[in-house]
């Protein structure tokens, strides 16, 4: 299951970052950022202290994500392509 997250960011902007996966080092997340008609796509691992910290300070809030939205979502990662980089 995804769990997905609302980036605290600018009003004409809206990015989210999805954790895909997990580790005892950390996370691996999906962010995704939607400005100006396009998205923006990137993967990268996220230690839990950075991302304890984004929750604590307000950065990430947990969101909803309807049923639709993740099906609908797994068909188009099926043919998406982002650039992969590391957040420590």
């Amino acid at each position: 299951m995804i769990t997905r997250f609302r980036i605290k960011s600018s009003p004409e902007r809206s990015e989210f970052l999805e954790v895909i996966g997990r580790t005892p080092q950390g996370l691996q997340v999906r962010i995704v950022r939607h400005h100006e008609g396009y998205d923006t796509v990137d993967e990268s691992f996220m230690e839990h202290d950075l991302f304890e910290t984004c929750l604590k300070t307000g950065y990430l809030t947990e969101i909803e994500v309807a049923r639709e939205e993740r099906e609908e979502h797994r068909r188009d990662r099926s043919g998406e392509s982002g650039s992969v980089s590391s957040v420590a």
